[in-house]
């Protein structure tokens, strides 16, 4: 099981979210896409993305799903980490597969009574 701590733990979470987003899209690209166009070159023989096969293996980043997030949280967690590449990646994918980008976030939302 991969054993996520801190910062890592936050990118875990972003880019299990992420993978999420772009399943809910029906988007023709996925993290490991992005991942590998973000850093597959800039690190060559030690570019390495197995770790992101074991994100659901850990309670704590497969829970992620329970907590609010939306796509400006995933990319703020990110840029804050240092994850520019990715997120330049995503922006490029979005451009290229003419995907637009909205942002709703409601809290504390509750379904109104018809009486």
């Amino acid at each position: 099981m991969a054993n996520f701590h801190g910062e890592h733990l936050s990118v875990a979470k972003a880019l299990y979210q992420l993978e999420y987003y772009l399943d809910q899209l029906d988007a023709p690209f996925d993290i490991y896409q992005l991942y590998a166009s973000a850093y597959k070159e800039q690190r060559g023989s030690q570019y390495d993305e197995r770790w992101l096969y074991c994100l659901d293996d850990n309670p704590d980043v497969e829970n992620c799903l329970d907590e609010p997030f939306t796509l400006q949280t995933i990319v703020d967690t990110l840029l804050r980490t240092g994850h520019e590449p990715v997120v330049r990646a995503l922006m490029r994918s979005f451009r290229r597969e003419s995907i637009a980008i909205s942002q709703l976030y409601l809290i504390g939302a509750t379904p109104r009574r018809r009486g």
